[in-house]
């Protein structure tokens, strides 16, 4: 701003010299074609009239106020909008700050020339005015395009509002919009590879045209955060809509997210906004779609929001309609070890396992069992400062920034896999490798080999124990014989849920199997179990309050269980002998239970005897577990 003050000052006496200078060259014009002959007396009144119709209203030198002052004041006003264009680009990121600037600078300029050269002033005078508002016209045309109408100027509403502020000297409370009341969420497109503009356009679409089903929509999202759900289902049915919410893992069919049920219109109007959000095609409902949004969410409505990730995908059924709402967390909701629940011994396993020297590391878990965070927390427990760690991750599926972790990227949309960064990665010589999600053989190959170079890969893969998931690699394709002998160590996760402290209940166990087996006191059989409300006889009043605090769900968070297999000589020849996956998965379980490694129940018996969790919990949990 203080540049275009200097401009504005040194502007004003050029422009003020320029005119001095045209008027004594005008008046010298006149004097010599009033002392020539009759020949030239023509020139003398056209002389005259270019005084009166210029910049003067006789023969002399001096400058006709009036006209100048009015220049003057046009010039200011240029001045004053060219600020504001300035600021306005600046404070809206426009990245053509620069060339608004340009752009108003020549223009005016070259209209100022030509009033200057033009005998008529008042022909000119009009060229000076476009040159003024036609740029700043331009500009504000462009700046609105993809506005909210609360953000725009220079419409009859801004105008209106700024004669009444600022002329009036009114009070006037800025109008709320319809989105801007009810639950304190806020809903935006986003996409990783679409433009600023196109965001901005999908999220005023949805806002605009479709700003009930937009409030509704906000409405179950800010219900379903408050509940702590992880995703949100919704079934679209001919005569009703269904809601379930996955909390800590499990679905629970919810009937009081709204005070009442949707209407068939109501309902269709949330299934447009959604679609309008991720640029889906709201009159298709029977294929599937999906794309992401944002959700800011702000539980107190004070402060900086909470900014997640909403992942949709749509599918069409035979009565309707299901929508399936995924939120995404910039962080892990745990940090540490401590925090996932694991005693002081399998920390310490688990850090000796990942600092080792060299060797093949896996880290898995089943389907939405916090594959992101037992990486994030495994590697918050590496020693990342005394050896040279690197990384290596899909742009489309990116992980949780972790301190001293120079990560490489490649774009899975493009065709691209791990292979097309790890050769230069390789090169660079890092001592730890982390490899999220090997996705081709020719990766799994080139980082076996690299282990024999002195190095420590650590990879993330799918599988629901540690034995299943070295079978799994195996399936893939990978050398069983190279596979033997890079692989030191599997780590696979399991979330069970933690009983609510506010609601749980001790009961005494009867099985003197189980008393034995989780080393119960034999005196005193004891452990917790949720609450579970009985219902009253019929005819009598039921007094029972739920519990606010887990929504009388019985439980509330996670705490993870770990299976830990340490790969030994006799697993090695195993994973390498020649024989079927079946016969290969029997004995490495076989062998995992002879050399002392229980599995998940190490931590599930720890986890039931301190009541943190229950017996059937646990059971719920390892059911699709061998082990």
């Amino acid at each position: 701003m203080q540049k275009i003050k200097k401009f504005a000052i040194v502007g004003a006496i050029g422009l003020l010299l320029g005119v001095v200078f045209l008027a004594f060259a005008e008046s010298s014009f006149a004097a010599d074609a009033t002392a020539s002959t009759a020949a030239f007396e023509s020139f003398a009144d056209q002389a005259k009239d270019a005084n009166t119709n210029g910049w003067r209203s006789g023969r002399d030198m001096s400058v006709c106020p009036i006209k100048l002052a009015i220049l003057i004041i046009f010039y200011l006003a240029w001045v004053a909008t060219t600020g504001w264009i300035n600021n306005d680009a600046e404070s809206l990121g426009d990245p053509d700050r620069s060339k608004w600037n340009g752009m108003n600078l020549i223009t005016f300029s070259c209209c100022v020339v030509a009033v200057l050269l033009i005998p008529i002033f008042w022909a000119g005078l009009p060229i000076v005015i476009l040159g003024w508002l036609v740029p700043t016209f331009i500009y504000i045309h462009s700046r609105n395009k993809g506005l909210l109408d609360a953000d725009k100027v220079m419409t009859p509403g801004h105008l209106a509002f700024w004669f009444r502020t600022k002329v009036l000297k009114q009070k006037v409370k800025p109008k709320r919009l319809p989105y801007e009341g009810g639950s304190p969420v806020q809903l935006e497109a986003y996409e990783f590879q679409i433009d600023e503009s196109t965001k901005i356009a999908r999220t005023v679409r949805a806002r605009d045209q479709a700003t009930l089903g937009y409030n509704y929509l906000r409405e179950l999202l800010y219900h379903a955060l408050h509940a702590r759900a992880n995703d949100v289902v919704i079934e679209f049915g001919v005569e009703e809509t269904r809601f379930q919410y996955q909390i800590d893992g499990v679905y629970h069919v919810i009937f009081d997210a709204f005070k009442k049920p949707w209407l068939r219109e109501e309902a269709d109007e949330v299934a447009v906004a959604a679609k309008y959000l991720i640029g889906g095609d709201p009159k298709n409902r029977s294929g599937r779609q999906s794309g992401t949004f944002l959700v800011l969410y702000d539980k107190n409505k004070k402060g900086k929001p909470l900014k997640c990730e909403a992942r949709l995908e749509t599918a069409g059924t035979p009565k309707g309609e299901i929508f399936k709402i995924t939120f995404v967390f910039d962080t892990a909701r745990f940090k540490t070890l401590a925090e996932l629940g694991t005693d002081e011994n399998r920390q310490s396993q688990m850090r000796r396992l990942i600092n080792v020297d060299k060797g093949l590391v896996l880290l898995a878990t089943a389907p939405h069992q916090g594959l992101k965070t037992l990486t994030t927390v495994i590697f918050n427990s590496a020693d990342r400062f005394t050896r040279d760690f690197s990384g290596v991750e899909d742009v489309q599926n990116p992980g949780e920034e972790i301190e001293n972790i120079t990560i490489t990227k490649y774009d899975s949309a493009k065709g691209e896999t791990p292979m097309t960064v790890l050769p230069d990665v390789f090169f660079k010589e890092p001592k730890v490798l982390l490899i999220r999600d090997m996705v081709n053989l020719e990766s799994w190959k080139l980082c076996c080999e690299e282990v024999n170079n002195d190095r420590l890969i650590i990879t993330t893969v799918r599988g629901d124990d540690a034995v299943s998931t070295i079978i799994n690699v195996l399936k893939f394709g990978v050398d069983a014989e190279l596979l033997a002998n890079t692989l030191t160590a599997v780590i696979t996760q399991r979330l069970v849920r933690r009983l609510c402290e506010d609601c749980k209940e001790e009961v005494e166990v009867n099985d003197k199997r189980i008393v034995q087996a989780f080393g119960l006191d034999p005196k005193r059989p004891k452990w917790f179990v949720k609450h579970i409300h009985e219902p009253v006889p019929e005819g009598q009043r039921d007094y029972y309050v739920p519990c606010p605090e887990c929504r009388d769900i019985g439980y509330k968070g996670r705490v993870a269980v770990f299976d830990i297999l340490e790969i030994n000589d006799e697993m090695r020849q195993i994973i390498a002998a020649d024989a079927d996956l079946a016969a290969k998965d029997a004995a490495l379980r076989k062998k995992a239970v002879e050399s002392g490694q229980e599995g998940y129940w190490i931590d599930g018996k720890r986890l039931i005897h301190e009541g943190i969790t229950s017996y059937d919990e646990m059971r719920r949990v390892m059911t699709p577990a061998k082990r």
